[in-house]
């Protein structure tokens, strides 16, 4: 005899979607400030001819020569530090799922690249950056308003390549595309 209570077939467990994986910081954080070297060597030497002018004229009672210097020295003194500011405010926020650059001292921008759009990832280093053990890491995507993305002076920059390269690869493997060798 058939308890009532219970069926007579089983029926399955209803299909849950397939969530993708959480996403895993891979960087997050400024670029070097090796990256403004060019500006701060320029802002040194303008800082030192504006000290020898401004010693000269102070020396030799020429006030026009005094107030340039200072003003040069002033002026090459807010190059630098707007150079400092703007590349401590560009910071990187990457993660198996988009990389996020947010950029700007009074003015915010924030850009987000979604790695499913990723088709290649390079890593560039010259001999100083090596030495510096920084890089810049290009990124190929199919984005129509920035399809390269260059994330510039990235300190140890190889297990970051490394991490975001596999992170490109995995997603690419989920969606059913094989990169070709």
């Amino acid at each position: 005899m058939a308890d009532n209570n219970v069926p007579d077939e089983v029926s399955p467990a209803p299909k849950v979607p397939a969530q993708a994986p959480e996403a895993v910081r891979i960087f997050e954080g400024s670029v070097s400030l090796w990256m403004g070297v060019k500006t701060f060597v320029v802002s040194g030497l303008l800082d030192i001819a504006g000290i020898a002018m401004a010693i000269y004229g102070a020396m030799n009672s020429v006030s026009a020569l005094l107030i340039a210097g200072v003003a040069l020295l002033m002026a090459s003194s807010l190059m630098a530090g707007y150079a400092i500011l703007s590349i401590r405010t560009q910071r990187y926020k990457i993660t198996s799922r988009l990389i996020e650059r947010e950029q700007g001292l009074l003015f915010k921008r924030v850009d987000a690249l979604d790695l499913t759009r990723v088709k290649d990832v390079q890593l560039s280093q010259s001999l100083v950056d090596r030495m510096l053990n920084i890089g810049t890491i290009e990124v190929f995507s199919s984005d129509k308003t920035d399809p390269v993305m260059f994330i510039e002076a990235i300190p140890t920059p190889r297990p970051v390549y490394e991490k975001l390269r596999d992170a490109v690869i995995e997603i690419s493997q989920r969606r059913g595309i094989v990169p070709m060798s």
